[in-house]
């Protein structure tokens, strides 16, 4: 498995504690990876919102999807999930994905993910 992630502070990207602990804004994650077909499952997502101490964990998403190994290979399949309503305290948004590899004999194949994103939908 190749492991990639990175922890978001939502303070630096000049989002306020009051409107994250008030208006709790919809926070979207989203990303997007290649059936490799390696195997039933080849993408991991884990995503965590995390308090000011990036320790205590406010919400938490995880989803490992199967896929059925129908279609044409290389097909690229979207996975998404928007936190609504996850209470006061967030200030991190921790991302971490993982994508299936294997070594064969005419070297390695991975399992391609591009586009991730999180994004914080501010309401009026």
């Amino acid at each position: 498995w190749t492991v990639k992630e990175q922890c978001v502070n939502l303070l630096a990207k000049k989002l306020w504690e009051e409107l994250l602990d008030d208006e709790q804004p919809d926070i979207t994650v989203m990303d997007w990876f290649e059936d490799s077909r390696l195997d039933q499952c080849v993408y991991e997502l884990h995503v965590w919102l995390l308090a000011a101490d990036r320790r205590t964990v406010i919400a938490q998403h995880h989803v490992a999807p199967r896929t059925n190994g129908r279609g044409p290979p290389g097909h690229w399949v979207q996975v998404s999930h928007v936190f609504r309503q996850y209470g006061p305290g967030v200030r991190y948004v921790h991302f971490q994905h993982k994508a299936k590899n294997r070594m064969e004999a005419g070297g390695l194949r991975r399992t391609r993910v591009t586009d991730s994103s999180v994004s914080v939908q501010l309401r009026e």
